[in-house]
């Protein structure tokens, strides 16, 4: 009897740290628990949002998406059509790619508003071969709220250190498999 209740023990512990692997995430010095999931009829996959401890879908300073694309076979193309994308709302964009790794790292920045107070989105997608199927994305995006010119210098101070900083990040992490599952912030909260 004790060594059944060992051995379920065990068990119990090692699925555990499986499944609090598959909901939460480290980038840069951060951690980041999956909050939402769902499959999107925008492109037939799942997209992960991973927020930082503490935030949520309505009040986040950074998220982490996790994005599959099954029916974009190539992650390169799908890059190159995103950036295209973004030149045609003239909206300035960086695109790294690398045809050895069939890797790509795409850059932005998203302005909303027209007159303080704005939002500013830093926005760095990395591309790359699902191994099953398609393409699969990890996007980084840092929010800032801007209510004065004060802020916007810092701001630019600060984005001089954060875009290497998270482009070489972001280049080296490893993308987790995708939760292929709907999940929002109550069913998750309910499940720990």
């Amino acid at each position: 009897m004790k060594r059944f209740i060992f051995v379920l023990l065990f068990l119990f512990i090692c699925f555990g740290i499986q499944y609090s692997c598959a909901f939460e995430l480290k980038f840069s010095g951060n951690n980041y628990k999956l909050l939402y999931s769902e499959k999107t009829p925008e492109h037939s996959g799942y997209i992960n949002e991973y927020f930082k401890l503490g935030e949520n879908r309505n009040s986040w300073s950074e998220i982490i998406n996790v994005i599959h694309f099954p029916n974009a076979y190539s992650p390169l193309d799908h890059a190159q059509e995103f950036s295209n994308y973004l030149n045609s709302q003239n909206c300035p964009n960086a695109l790294e790619l690398n045809e050895e790794q069939n890797s790509a790292l795409l850059d932005f920045i998203i302005i909303d508003g027209q007159k303080l107070p704005i939002i500013l989105e830093f926005n760095v997608f990395k591309y790359e071969k699902h191994p099953e199927c398609g393409t699969i994305a990890v996007q980084y995006v840092k929010r800032y709220s801007v209510y004065n010119t004060k802020q916007v210098e810092k701001i630019k101070k600060e984005f001089k250190k954060l875009r290497p900083k998270t482009l070489k990040g972001l280049q080296n992490f490893d993308i987790p498999d995708i939760v292929k599952q709907n999940i929002d912030e109550i069913k998750l909260n309910d499940l720990q």
